[in-house]
């Protein structure tokens, strides 16, 4: 005996330690799983920081590169004309200079102006066009060339990047977002860190969510278990004398019972849709009249209640459904009714349960006002 409680408990212990290894090893599983996530959408959000700050840098010296071409070509037009002085002069006037942007005018036979005296004195070993553009390129800022019509001249802006940046709010712009990349960086922290603490238990809001769709699930059964009830009564009824009964057979205690209990707020919004069938002389055989509420069931959506409330008239009770998507379920009712019906005509009426408005009082008031027309359209 004393050996079969030994081993019995060396089995327990066995399995208990099993468990446990199992649970450490789902926890890292899970945590591994975390990180591994953090780090990567870390790793997408930086890349897609970084695209985007690289897009928005081409953008603005595009935009700024594209205006400064224009203010050249208006600036070679009102040099055409002019001597070489008379145009060194007025690029003095019109362009600023500093040391982020100055203006320009060169030749075949080399610098006639670059920013001030100095530096055109400093640039009198360039001979020709393509070495100043080779020049200009070491710069690395933009340059805009327009020539000017007539002569051999090309007049031109130049302008830093950085200053550009700078007068757009670029370099700030970037600083703000590198620093709210940091802040999310440290947020997703704060939640791998708030995560392993709280692994292995189901959120609070998880299991409140998991009751309501349950509540709200056990609801609509009883709506629907009541409504099977209700056609299965239909079908056990007794025929007399080969023609139902009408107040026997179109027995609203049913429908009326749900519509007392539509007055639950996660119910709402409430339409209905009012059908009545024309098969002129035809007559309504009990399963016509069942395979028509089954063809019109069978079009409907899940939270919506299929009922026949006369002969020949039938109600959709449409949970959950406002008049939008009720036109929508109506038009694609009838588009199928031309293929079912063979040649029976239907006719459909909407009704939306107004905010307020009692379910119950509305669909009665619309019933009997159908009821006593002979034309719905």
């Amino acid at each position: 005996m004393f050996q079969v409680d030994t081993r019995k408990d060396a089995m327990n212990r066995q399995i208990d330690k099993s468990k446990n290894n199992f649970k450490e090893k789902t926890y890292r599983g899970r945590l591994v799983a975390a990180l591994v996530l953090v780090i990567l959408t870390i790793v997408l959000e930086t890349v897609y920081f970084v695209y985007h700050i690289s897009d928005n840098r081409d953008n603005v010296l595009q935009a700024y590169e594209d205006e400064q071409s224009q203010t050249v070509g208006i600036l070679a037009g009102g040099l055409k004309g002019m001597a070489e002085d008379e145009m060194v002069d007025l690029i003095r006037q019109t362009v600023p200079v500093s040391g982020s942007t100055w203006g320009f005018l060169i030749s075949d036979s080399g610098v006639s102006y670059m920013k001030d005296e100095d530096t055109t004195k400093s640039l009198e070993y360039i001979s020709s066009v393509s070495a100043f553009d080779e020049y200009m390129d070491s710069l690395g800022g933009i340059v805009s060339e327009a020539a000017v019509p007539g002569t051999g001249y090309i007049c031109g802006i130049f302008t830093d990047t950085d200053y550009v940046l700078d007068k757009y709010g670029t370099n700030t712009m970037e600083f703000y977002i590198i620093i709210a990349v940091v802040a999310t960086v440290l947020v997703f922290g704060c939640i791998l860190i708030e995560f392993a603490g709280r692994i292995g238990h189901e959120g609070r809001k998880v299991i409140a969510l998991k009751a309501a769709l349950a509540e709200r699930n056990e609801k609509f059964g009883e709506y629907e278990k009541l409504t099977d009830q209700y056609e299965e009564e239909l079908r056990n009824r007794e025929m007399e004398g080969g023609e139902m009964k009408r107040e026997g057979y179109y027995d609203m205690d049913i429908v009326d019972t749900l519509l007392r209990k539509s007055s639950d707020p996660e119910l709402f919004p409430i339409t209905f849709m009012f059908i009545r069938v024309r098969m002129g002389d035809r007559y309504f055989s009990r399963d016509a009249i069942f395979r028509i509420m089954d063809f019109i069931k069978s079009t409907m959506g899940k939270n919506h209640i299929t009922a026949e409330v006369s002969k020949g008239y039938f109600v959709v009770i449409m949970y959950k459904t406002d008049m939008d998507m009720a036109k929508k379920a109506k038009a694609d009712m009838l588009e199928k009714w031309e293929e079912f019906s063979k040649g029976a005509e239907l006719e459909a009426v909407l009704k939306e349960t107004g905010k307020g408005e009692d379910p119950r009082q509305v669909f009665y008031h619309e019933k009997d006002r159908l009821l006593d027309l002979t034309d719905w359209q």
